[in-house]
Order: C-alpha cells, then sequence, then structure tokens
C-alpha cells in the first residue's frame, strides 16, 4: 500500500482462529511516521458481546500486550482498536496474543428458555455438541461447571478443526421419561459452524449446567 506516497508491506503471519499468536512484519520503503491499528476483539478482553444480552460466566478485565520487536510497547485505545504511534522501520516486527480461553457463555435472564443453560466459546468462535461425537446423543447430556475442558487441534476432522474435550454428564430414562440413572460420559464439542456434515443427528449450542434444567429427555 502507499502511504504519504511510500510503499508499505504489512505481512500477516498466523494461525486464527485456532492459535492467538499473531505477528505483523512491518516494511516501510524507509523509515516512516505513522499510526498502526489492531483490532481488539471484545472477547479476547473479558466480554462476549457488546450488550447485556449474553456475557461469560466467568469474567476477567484483560489488557492485551502487543510487543514490537520483542519489547512490550504502550498503546492507547479508540473505538475497539489498539493504536500504535511510532516512527516505523524495516522489518520491525510486530507480535499480539489473543487469549484462547475456553468460555462458559449465559444468557440474560430475559431470555427464559436459556435460564440454566450454557454454551462454549473458544476464541471468535461458537461451538455445539453433536450426535456424531457423543454416543448418537446430545439432548440428554449435562455440561457440570465442575468439568474442566480442553481444546485438542484435529487435522482430519472437518477439514481441520479444533475441539472441546471433556466429560458430561448423561441422563438415561425409561421409555416413560424417567429419570433411571446419571452416568459420566466423553463429551466433545466442535465448532458451530461446521455441524451437519457427517449425517443426520441431534446438535446442541445450549446445554443445562445442573440436571434439573435439562429440558428435553428423551429415549
Amino acid at each position: 500500500m502507499l502511504l504519504n506516497k511510500k510503499q508499505v508491506i504489512i505481512e500477516q503471519q498466523n494461525n486464527y482462529p485456532w492459535d492467538g499468536n499473531l505477528k505483523f512484519l512491518i516494511n516501510p520503503k524507509s523509515s516512516l511516521n505513522f499510526n498502526l491499528l489492531f483490532r481488539i476483539p471484545g472477547w479476547a478482553t473479558g466480554e462476549a458481546i457488546s450488550s447485556d444480552l449474553y456475557r461469560f460466566e466467568s469474567r476477567a478485565d484483560i489488557k492485551i500486550e502487543i510487543k514490537v520487536n520483542g519489547q512490550p510497547v504502550n498503546y492507547s485505545m479508540k473505538n475497539g482498536y489498539a493504536v500504535i504511534s511510532r516512527i516505523w522501520k524495516k522489518n520491525d516486527v510486530v507480535e499480539m496474543y489473543l487469549p484462547m480461553n475456553i468460555q462458559r457463555v449465559v444468557s440474560n435472564d430475559r431470555i427464559k428458555n436459556n435460564i440454566g443453560l450454557v454454551s462454549l466459546q473458544r476464541g471468535p468462535l461458537m461451538y455445539c455438541a453433536e450426535w456424531a461425537d457423543n454416543k448418537n446423543r446430545v439432548s440428554n447430556l449435562i455440561l457440570p461447571v465442575t468439568e474442566n475442558l480442553q481444546a485438542e487441534y484435529k487435522p482430519k476432522l472437518l477439514n481441520g478443526v479444533t475441539v472441546l474435550k471433556g466429560n458430561a454428564v448423561a441422563v438415561i430414562t425409561d421409555t416413560k421419561q424417567v429419570l433411571v440413572n446419571t452416568v459420566k460420559q466423553p463429551f466433545v464439542a466442535i465448532p458451530y459452524y461446521a455441524w451437519a456434515n457427517r449425517g443426520k443427528g441431534e446438535m446442541a449450542v445450549w446445554l443445562p449446567a445442573q440436571i434439573k434444567d435439562i429440558q428435553i429427555i428423551t429415549q
């Protein structure tokens, strides 16, 4: 691109959205003073969306660290962007890490159908549970808050995705929908965009965190 009639080449290197390590190579034709703006998404600083409709169950205000040539730099925030003003030189390197924590998302209590339910988000992606990964059912699953989930990249699954793995509680009922038992079983969630690519079956974005909140129990 041209900036003040001087050529500036910016190269971005990343494995986003699976990895939060972002690197930018800044190469002006000659040293040049200008502002660089880097988008800081709300989810990276603890905000699910810019309203009270949804929120992270556990929120921590986070300040994103940005480094230039390996050294932390100060920046100002403007309209969701980190603004760095300096004289840029050839081969300057900007590094920024966006935390890829697994977050539980809950709804505002005014959304009555979602009371007691949680959904999962990692980085910018929402997740869902699909039948193919969870013993052919998801409508009987509970995801207790005490269960820890781990992210794992699966290069051969759905053209390469990061899944969330852990344990869930499966509710077992009889033919009259009477509770018979609860059992712990392995749990897998996939990115929401990738569902419905392995045949017909159950899918859920919102899962109950307690047995009293389970909404669909069928056999």
